[in-house]
């Protein structure tokens, strides 16, 4: 995947097309900055608040490509990760998957039954957890 970083240019384009399509290629973009050490501290703040507005989107496909960009990056927000792992699933599994900020005790709650329905993939596939999956599912009596 070609990396592309913000330009003067997409902010013109999303004030004047404020499309779906716009806000998720903006937020792609924002995401694959706050990545790399090219923003200020300044601009990792204001990147970090767009994350926060942006993970209330209406569109799943600008949670989607903010999640699947920011779902190895342990600088996000905590509670903009824990939304998108209460989020639907192609918001919720890239962060479930990869993201090193949740807790395991946040991964539980975000795949318990008052909150979503299970997902069985998200832990099957996920790299590491603090503590075993199987003590963690036994702990909350959750089923997968």
């Amino acid at each position: 995947m070609t990396r592309k970083t913000l330009t003067q240019g997409d902010v013109a384009r999303l004030l004047t097309d404020p499309s779906a399509q716009t806000r998720a290629e903006t937020a792609a973009k924002i995401a694959q900055d706050f990545g790399t050490d090219r923003l200020t501290p300044e601009e990792r703040e204001m990147a970090q608040e767009i994350f926060r507005i942006m993970a209330k989107d209406a569109e799943v496909r600008v949670r989607e490509a903010l999640s699947f960009n920011l779902k190895e990056n342990s600088a996000i927000p905590h509670e903009v990760a824990k939304a998108f792992a209460q989020d639907v699933d192609l918001v919720a599994l890239p962060i479930l998957q990869f993201s090193e900020v949740l807790t395991d005790e946040d991964l539980i709650e975000a795949r318990t039954p008052a909150s979503r329905p299970p997902s069985p993939s998200a832990p099957r596939y996920r790299r590491a957890y603090r503590r075993p999956w199987s003590t963690l599912v036994t702990k909350t009596s959750l089923s997968i």
